[in-house]
């Protein structure tokens, strides 16, 4: 028989054992109750290990694919980050050489700007006055060039001449040496008036119309005047007063000409207007050849209205004068050989040119 048979059998035998029996089980079921707690606490921890090295799993795959989103993103802004740096040195660089490039610029102006007032500063009174007798010389020379008007450049080469005396150096002994001597010959050369030539055209062209023409024979009737006849007349004296009125009459028909010379014109009254008005331009012409200077035009003007005066008019008082005058007009001297101050405007460039480059040299400007 087995144990559990015995036992099975003793609360029948012995109701003591019976009692004891009772314990054991209660025992049993709470000691099975506390496995079971256990083993649940246990199922429980070793389930909540699990559910937490899942999380912890999870959560480790999410803070890596943070962790990768975060270098990527870290790597991303880097390179930004880089090529920003790069744009920004590259501006900067370009920036600094146009900085540089406009400051050089300045530097040269300024060093410019600077040689231009230190030259400034260096002009004296004795260079200014230099640059006032130069000039002065080339008035002149125009003068001499272009209207031939020695009155007017004498007076300004003796202004320069004065000029360079006032600044008192030795070296411009030269320079007026040359000047004087270009002055000597101008004043040889004369003055010529011009103005008081002009007026005596002017004077010429209005005696024209007072010059009487040629006119043809027997045209000219003069008139006797009749003498009173005294009242106590005698014979011999009327005879004789008949006798010169008769020659008197005579004398209109006959005229005496000289064959050795040529037989002048008679011109038309409509002709005789146009040829005054030929003489009048013709003197006008020589006016403007004066002004001009154009000497040849000025003596062909003044022969051809002496010539048309000897062709067409007659000779008396008038136009005896009108010819001396035009005779004297053509000596007149319009167009002298003038000598120009180009020696001495040389001579005065030279030397400004050679104390300029001195004093830059002292200045130490190249």
């Amino acid at each position: 028989m087995t144990d559990s048979d015995t036992i099975t059998q003793s609360p029948i035998s012995n109701p003591s054992a019976n009692s004891t029996a009772v314990p054991v089980k209660k025992h049993t079921a709470s000691f099975a109750l506390l496995w079971l707690f256990v083993v649940l606490i246990i199922a429980a921890v070793c389930f909540g290990a699990i559910f937490v090295s899942k999380q912890s799993e999870r959560q480790q795959l999410i803070i890596d694919s943070l962790r990768t989103q975060v270098e990527q993103q870290a790597q991303a802004m880097e390179t930004r980050q880089q090529l920003l740096e790069d744009n920004l040195d590259k501006e900067f660089v370009e920036q600094q050489a146009t900085i540089q490039a406009n400051m050089n610029n300045l530097a040269e102006q300024v060093d410019s700007s600077n040689a231009r007032l230190l030259s400034l500063s260096s002009v004296n009174r004795d260079e200014w006055k230099l640059q006032e007798a130069q000039y002065l010389l080339r008035l002149a020379d125009q003068r001499i060039l272009l209207e031939k008007d020695s009155q007017n450049a004498l007076a300004l080469a003796l202004s320069a001449d004065d000029v360079l005396r006032d600044i008192d150096q030795a070296d411009l002994v030269g320079v007026r040496k040359l000047l004087v001597e270009e002055i000597a010959v101008l004043k040889l050369a004369g003055v010529i008036d011009r103005e008081g030539i002009y007026l005596r055209l002017s004077a010429l062209s209005n005696q024209i119309d007072a010059i009487p023409f040629i006119e043809p024979l027997g045209t000219q009737e003069d008139v006797l005047e009749e003498d009173v006849i005294p009242v106590d007349e005698t014979f011999k004296q009327k005879l004789t007063r008949n006798f010169y009125s008769l020659l008197h009459k005579l004398g209109s028909y006959v005229r005496v000409r000289d064959h050795g010379k040529t037989i002048n014109a008679v011109l038309p009254p409509a002709e005789q207007k146009y040829l005054q008005q030929n003489l009048r331009l013709m003197l006008e012409q020589a006016q403007v050849a004066l002004l001009r200077n154009e000497e040849n035009i000025y003596l062909e003007s003044l022969v051809k209205a002496q010539n048309w005066i000897n062709q067409y008019y007659s000779l008396n008082e008038k136009a005896t004068a009108v010819l001396q005058e035009l005779e004297a007009l053509q000596q007149e001297e319009i167009a002298p050989e003038l000598t120009s101050f180009s020696n001495s405007t040389a001579a005065l460039v030279e030397y400004i040119a050679k104390r300029e480059k001195m004093a830059a040299a002292r200045r130490g400007v190249r």
